[in-house]
Parts: C-alpha cells; sequence; structure tokens
C-alpha cells in the first residue's frame, strides 16, 4: 500500500511540472505574437520599380530588420550583355514599420555587386519614395519606385525602346536628329478609368544622357489602351533623384500624340507617339520635336 501511495504521489509531481511548463510555453507564445516583435503582424511595405541608365527594375520590401532590395540590372552597353542580380539590404530600418514611425531620409541599402539604393525620402506611412542608385561604371542610372499596395491589381513592370521614326522636327525650323531612348514603364491596374496616372514611364535618351517621363492614364472602355499620354523632360516631377544628367529643362513638355497598347496577354506594349522633345537645357528654338515605335516587353 506504501509503495502505491509513493507510485502515486511521484505521478501527481510529474503531471504538475508538465502542466506547469506548457503554460509557461503558451505564455510565451502568445506574448511572441503581441504585434511588437513578430515579422507576421508588423505593417509593412511593398513596392516595384524601373530603371534607365541602363535598363531593369527593382522590387522592395520595407519592414524593420527584414527590409530589401533586390535589383535585376541589366547593362545592354557590353557585348554580351551582363545581367546582375543583387539583393540589398539596410541596418537603418531596425525599429521601422510604414504608419508607426517617422518620414525616412537618406537609407542606404547595399549588395555584393557594388550597386547600392538610396531612400531619399519616403513618407511615414510609406508613400510618396524618392529614390537615388549608383551603379559601378554608369553614372546615369535612375529609377522611378512606387508602392504596390492593392493586392488583387499588382504592379505591371516593363523594359523597353523607343526607335526614332524619321528625322525630327527642329525648334528652329528644319530637321534634327533623334536617338534611340531607353524606356521602362510601371503600370498600375488599380487606376483604370481613374482621372490620375495609371502608367508612369522613365526614359533616358541614349546620346545625351538626359531623361524624362511619361505619364497617361489607361481608358475604362478600353483597359488595354494608354491614352493622354504627357511628356515631361524633367525626372524631379516623378519624384526621381536625378543627379548626374539633371535635373533638366522643361522645353517642349506637355501632351504627345499618339497612344499605346497593352496586349491582350498583358505581355507587352507598343505603339507610336509623336511630339515627344528630347530633353535638354536649352531654349525652346534649340529643341527637337521627334516620332518614336515604342515597344516593351514586361519582365514583373
Amino acid at each position: 500500500m506504501k509503495k502505491l501511495l509513493g507510485l502515486i504521489a511521484v505521478i501527481s509531481v510529474l503531471l504538475f511540472l508538465v502542466f506547469t511548463d506548457c503554460n509557461k510555453n503558451t505564455a510565451s507564445n502568445n506574448s511572441g505574437n503581441s504585434g511588437t516583435t513578430g515579422t507576421t503582424s508588423n505593417p509593412s511595405a511593398k513596392y516595384k520599380g524601373a530603371l534607365v541608365g541602363s535598363t531593369g527594375y527593382l522590387t522592395a520590401f520595407l519592414q524593420g530588420n527584414n527590409s530589401y532590395i533586390n535589383v535585376f540590372y541589366v547593362d545592354s552597353s557590353k557585348t554580351p550583355v551582363t545581367v546582375i542580380k543583387d539583393s540589398l539590404t539596410t541596418s537603418g530600418l531596425a525599429n521601422w514599420y510604414p504608419g508607426q514611425g517617422n518620414a525616412l531620409s537618406n537609407v542606404l541599402f547595399k549588395g555584393s555587386s557594388g550597386i547600392t539604393v538610396t531612400l531619399v525620402s519616403v513618407n511615414a506611412d510609406g508613400s510618396s519614395p524618392v529614390v537615388s542608385m549608383s551603379v559601378p561604371n554608369d553614372p546615369y542610372a535612375k529609377v522611378y519606385m512606387l508602392r504596390d499596395s492593392v493586392a488583387s491589381a499588382p504592379l505591371q513592370v516593363y523594359n523597353g525602346k523607343a526607335t526614332p521614326v524619321g528625322n525630327g522636327v527642329a525648334g528652329s525650323g528644319g530637321n534634327c536628329t533623334c536617338a534611340v531612348k531607353t524606356i521602362n514603364f510601371v503600370v498600375n491596374p488599380a487606376y483604370v478609368g481613374s482621372q490620375y496616372a495609371g502608367v508612369t514611364a522613365i526614359y533616358i535618351d541614349n546620346s545625351s544622357h538626359l531623361a524624362g517621363f511619361l505619364n497617361a492614364q489607361i481608358s475604362s472602355t478600353a483597359p488595354n489602351q494608354i491614352v493622354s499620354i504627357v511628356n515631361n523632360n524633367d525626372t524631379a516631377g516623378l519624384h526621381v533623384y536625378n543627379g548626374q544628367g539633371g535635373p533638366n529643362s522643361n522645353n517642349g513638355s506637355g501632351y504627345v500624340n499618339g497612344s499605346l497598347t497593352i496586349s491582350a496577354d498583358g505581355n507587352s506594349i507598343s505603339g507610336t507617339i509623336s511630339g515627344m522633345y528630347i530633353p535638354n537645357y536649352g531654349l525652346q528654338s534649340s529643341s527637337c520635336a521627334c516620332t518614336y515605335a515604342i515597344t516593351a516587353q514586361r519582365v514583373n
């Protein structure tokens, strides 16, 4: 009988210890999901962007220590073409989450390739990023980045070129020479039929290396049509940090003629636009209005 009572006592102690340990683990797990530390409960912001100088695109994710920027850079000036893929990280966002902190200023992201991206400024809620980019041996690199905020209508990125159709029309009269441009698009399907720009393209002239951008709307009656295209020869209005090769003049900025079409499968953009001015520093008389055939392929 004494042996039986002793065995019962031992079992009771073991059950007490197991129950106590389970309660500790439960409390620990609950505290880890409080929203002040874990990665799943903290707010985050996603972005997509297009880069020129050469060409490429990037994606970004901002959420404290989990923040990163993935860069896909294509150096088409080399033979064969060189492709650099790099994941950039930062130590400057350890305790920053969109909507829970201050606005950002000059946050540097670095990787193993030598490419760096700086968040020159970002609003406290994660909106309106102004971004600069540094690429070894490419002093003209520029990047446009937009927040990807509608999960059901993610941003789409296209890389392409604008090829001159014949000679241009000089501001002083007569003909002028037009150069090929690298032109890359960020399309926002959430703005189909909206008064806001559903399409933004950043471009760089392959001769002068001056940059500019296009803003356009997407028709609600024909959601594959890019219409009301506005050319602006000053990337400052695009929230692009200019650096070398800018800021540029606004000479020749304004609406252009023509339209662009997104293919039915969403994989390409094509069309012809005219009255697009080459970015320049000089007077209107020194400008050159060109017609371009534009082609671009979706990359992200």
